[in-house]
């Protein structure tokens, strides 16, 4: 990780912490930090040769939640720091950050929104994931948002974005500035309906890869009808790219609804389409959107084409969860269309307090990967079980394994058999709990 990316990493944390530390007293807050040391018998995922590695491990967890007529706000955080201790990888920070706050300058008229998103990318997606081919991506954003009142149900809104995505290695760092307006209509208490514009901008700091602007307009309509939330986004966007003779478009389509069948459990839908770009797709898979359908994000400069459909059901009664799901994904990307791709995602979970301070987690995942223009195709299987004692107050023993393995076929432009291996890892950690947290 770069000197400069890790250092803004890091005060990017602190100031969250310490604006959360500061206003804990108005707001949720639940934060969690760990150490500890883990094992792991094929650290660079291949099929021979297998290299252990023993991985020393500092983390921190942390959801965050204010509402007040000035300050609305919200931050989730699951960052880690692993130090390779036998050198086979320099030492990292991987994991998610996502935070939003929005300050009142004018009360429920004039607010100026900040936000700022981290994870990361694979550099090459052909590959296994590791920490050679894995790289951290942050991505900022701030300006204004205006509200102004249209009668009794009506208002319009007005924003503007300045916004900074920086990578850790590649040569993607961009400036984008976005424009908009949204008027809109509340027949009720529980559902809205609005009409949008979005103008984008974005320009590279490396003039190899090529500037462009993209414009969004589309009809949202949301209703939360107690047992039924839904959120639908329908319309279409137009791509003018600088290299390119002729402007592109494709629709704009996100349709979200979650429906509690019983008191115990909830069914979730999403389905979509629409254009994007990687940081797109990492802030979109933060916020549960649509864009990337997921955490398998490419670092390219390319924009791309994302289609998901996705169902997933959750129960939960008292000392027991589970959860199944499963979702359906395609790229297709501008020009870079060697990492066109379809995935298939397949994921179970399952909870268990067994007594009373202890839990036991057990999660179980499949990706069917094929990849459209390269003869290359992956199926991963990721197995997961831990256990959590939590027989303090306020400190916690988490004991983690899990088992990675990967079977590919096809060249891949010449990689063959690199696409195999399996991996065991295990982890031990020691957890400080503060305001009530529970162990993950």
């Amino acid at each position: 990780m770069s000197a400069a990316l890790r250092a803004a990493v890091m005060a990017q944390l602190a100031g969250v912490t310490a604006l959360l530390l500061s206003t804990a007293a108005q707001a949720e807050l639940n934060l969690s930090a760990e150490v500890g040391v883990g094992h792991s018998d094929n650290i660079g995922r291949v099929s021979s040769n297998e290299v252990d590695e023993t991985i020393a491990t500092a983390g921190l967890q942390l959801d965050w939640l204010q509402r007040s007529r000035r300050i609305r706000g919200d931050a989730t955080v699951d960052v880690s720091y692993f130090d390779y201790l036998d050198n086979t990888y320099d030492s990292e920070v991987v994991g998610t950050a996502n935070a939003s706050l929005a300050l009142g300058i004018v009360p429920d008229t004039l607010h100026w929104v900040v936000a700022d998103t981290f994870g990361q990318a694979q550099a090459d997606p052909f590959v296994p994931v590791t920490p050679g081919n894995r790289e951290n991506i942050n991505y900022f954003t701030t300006g204004p948002d205006l509200m102004l009142r249209m009668g009794d149900t009506g208002f319009a809104r007005l924003f503007g974005r300045w916004s900074q995505t920086t990578y850790e290695r590649s040569a993607l760092d961009a400036q984008r500035t976005t424009g908009g307006v949204t008027l809109g209509r509340r027949g009720s208490a529980r559902g809205e309906i609005t009409l949008n514009a979005l103008t984008e901008r974005i320009r590279f700091d490396d003039a190899f890869n090529p500037d462009y602007d993209r414009d969004s307009v589309y009809l949202g309509y949301r209703l939360d009808g107690g047992r039924t939330v839904l959120n639908t986004e329908l319309g279409y966007t137009w791509l003018d790219r600088d290299n390119a003779a002729d402007r592109t478009g494709s629709a704009l389509i996100n349709v979200s609804m979650t429906r509690e069948l019983t008191a115990s459990s909830e069914l979730h839908l999403r389905l979509g389409t629409q254009l994007g770009d990687a940081s797109d797709a990492l802030r979109g898979a933060l916020d549960g959107g649509i864009t990337g359908g997921g955490v398998d994000i490419t670092a390219a400069a390319d924009p791309f084409e994302n289609r998901v459909a996705s169902l997933h059901w959750r129960f939960e009664r008292n000392r027991s969860s589970f959860s199944l799901g499963g979702s359906w994904n395609e790229d297709r990307y501008e020009t870079l269309n060697q990492f066109d791709r379809t995935r298939y995602v397949y994921d179970a979970t399952f909870g268990r307090q067994l007594t009373r301070t202890l839990t036991l987690e057990v999660l179980a995942s499949l990706q069917d990967e094929r990849f459209d223009n390269v003869d290359l195709s992956n199926d991963e299987l990721r197995l997961q079980a831990a256990l959590n004692y939590r027989g303090w107050r306020t400190l916690g023993l988490r004991l983690t394994a899990e088992r990675l393995d990967r079977n590919s076929s096809g060249t891949g432009g010449g990689l063959g058999a690199l696409g195999d291996f399996t991996e065991n890892r295990v982890f031990l950690t020691l957890a400080y709990y503060w305001r009530g947290n529970q162990p993950r």
